[in-house]
């Protein structure tokens, strides 16, 4: 839109001052001239605004068309020579240097081709010292023109490229994602894959596993009774599926006859491998219904991984999100109450009356108290999963500042493997720790506070324990449990909140978070 001010304004400059001269001079053959290129410009103006077409190549057939007319005025003319500058500026302008390079040229060619038809090589050698040196002009003030857009974008060019295009690609995200009858939940959607895989194989227990950033196979969603504790992305099959990118089956003995078949089943987004289908079935299946089969299994991959991508831009949208409230409580509230304990302290210092310093000592407390709760808050809304570091991390980080920050003695207990979860899984397992630590921080008057954290993907678990005053009655106005199980059913994880007793009495609350089924045996 630049552009084409810029490009609208020259045109307009150049003609004004030519019509200008050529009636001030009453030339009436540059008049005339003048007034086919109004014609000219009002045309090349209109492709601008209404066509697709480039800039460049509007400019390109404006200097060409111009270039004619003005040699073919020649000598009366001269009047309109000052116009060749104006195509090769807005080519500079809008493309560059070779774009200038092409309209001067073509410019030239135009000029020189016309001169010859009317007055052969006389008539081209009488007019080209009047024609050279605004040929020379137009390109000076062309290269003026790639410069000037160089510098209105020092190398931001491919980065704006880059920006608008993710604006197109959310924007079309946005209203395709309105239309999707079926959402963009990952969890619903690996429950109709493993509905659509049962129905074709008549399978006892199936299981999805995704490929997360660290390269493991993580749960996505079980199917069938002991199917966490029976399945694993581990095995001959599993790696054969995943090296050929297509079915896989092994015969299995489970005691002495009973035999079953295990199929990997490959998701294949295009070229690339998003994960695996494991399903233990009680016969062979035949090479139609496998086809079958696939078919609508690669149809689920798509909008799995369309699912998964759309996961990952929301998790950042979420985690801007956070970082802009927690400056806005920094910045806000928080230094709106901090002020206030000054207004406090200055009346403390100012009254005679004792209790009304001790009432006033009081609310300095509590203030005190809001303000160190708000500061917690903004650690919480700060804190995230690092794209280097990982789950372990980033809770043994926050642990540690609870620790610091409050009564309780904190014992951090952390295992982790060098392998990562998905990254969802990492942000929700995060979160639920934190609500479980802030419950126990705030509620449960406890003095000590164990965190035990387990990370062998796709297995982890988290325990959060205290020896405070265990659970007490839910209140209606309370949503902290509400959410950390909905965090818990996002991910496929299972959340346990109990009380714990000593000598029949109640002396703590334990939370406990587990994802990816039973610990696996620890490796020899």
């Amino acid at each position: 839109m630049a552009v084409g001010r810029l490009a609208l304004g020259a045109r307009i400059f150049c003609l004004a001052a030519v019509l200008g001269l050529s009636l001030a001079m009453r030339n009436v053959e540059s008049l005339q001239a003048t007034i086919l290129l109004c014609a000219i410009a009002a045309t090349a103006t209109a492709a601008d605004l209404t066509s697709r077409l480039p800039q460049s190549w509007v400019a390109l057939t404006e200097a060409a068309l111009a270039s004619l007319v003005i040699a073919f005025a020649l000598p009366d003319g001269f009047l309109l020579l000052p116009y060749l500058a104006v195509p090769a500026f807005i080519a500079g302008v809008s493309a560059g240097i070779w774009s200038v390079i092409a309209v001067v040229a073509t410019e030239i060619a135009a000029v020189s081709s016309q001169l010859l038809i009317s007055g052969g090589f006389a008539g081209l050698s009488d007019q080209s010292r009047d024609v050279a040196p605004w040929l020379l002009t137009a390109a000076g003030v062309g290269a003026l023109g790639a410069w000037s857009r160089q510098v209105r974008y020092p190398g931001n060019v491919e980065s704006d490229a880059n920006y608008e295009s993710a604006r197109r690609l959310l924007s079309q995200l946005r209203t395709v994602a309105r239309r999707l009858s079926g959402g963009l939940d990952t969890v619903s959607m690996c429950s109709h894959l493993l509905v659509t895989v049962h129905q074709h194989l008549a399978d006892t227990h199936s299981a999805v596993f995704i490929r997360t950033e660290g390269g493991v196979l993580a749960p996505l969603g079980y199917r069938g009774l002991g199917a966490k504790e029976s399945l694993s992305p581990e095995g001959a099959v599993v790696e054969a599926c995943w090296a050929e990118m297509e079915p896989t089956h092994a015969v299995q003995t489970v005691g002495e006859a009973n035999r079953r078949h295990r199929y990997a089943l490959p998701l294949r987004a295009g070229s690339r491998m998003i994960g695996i289908v494991v399903a233990d079935c009680p016969g062979i299946v035949t090479p139609k219904a496998m086809h079958a089969l696939m078919r609508e299994i690669d149809d689920h991959a798509l909008r799995i991984d369309t699912a998964l991508t759309f996961d990952e831009v929301r998790s950042l949208a979420t985690m801007e999100e956070r970082q802009r409230l927690a400056r806005e409580i920094h910045d806000g509230v928080a230094q709106e109450i901090a002020s206030l304990g000054y207004v406090v302290d200055e009346l403390s210092s100012t009254t005679t009356d004792e209790a009304q310093r001790q009432r006033l000592a009081r609310l300095r407390s509590e203030i005190t108290r809001v303000v160190s709760e708000l500061r917690l808050s903004i650690f919480d809304l700060r804190s995230e999963i690092s794209p280097s570091a990982g789950l372990g991390s980033a809770l043994s980080d926050y642990v540690r500042s609870i620790g610091a920050r409050s009564d309780m003695t904190v014992h951090l207990t952390l295992d982790e493997s060098p392998t990562r979860l998905r990254s969802e899984v990492e942000t929700e397992m995060l979160r639920i720790a934190q609500e479980a630590i802030t419950n126990a921080r705030k509620h449960s008057s406890a003095r000590n506070l164990w965190v035990d954290c387990a990370i062998q993907p796709p297995y982890a678990s988290i325990v959060v324990r205290d020896d405070g005053s265990g659970l007490g009655a839910a209140r209606n106005d309370s949503y902290g449990l509400k959410i950390m199980r909905e965090r818990a059913d996002r991910i496929n994880a299972t959340l346990d909140i109990s009380g714990v007793e000593a000598n029949g009495r109640p002396a703590g609350t334990k939370v406990a978070v587990t994802v990816g089924g039973a610990q696996p045996l620890p490796a020899h």
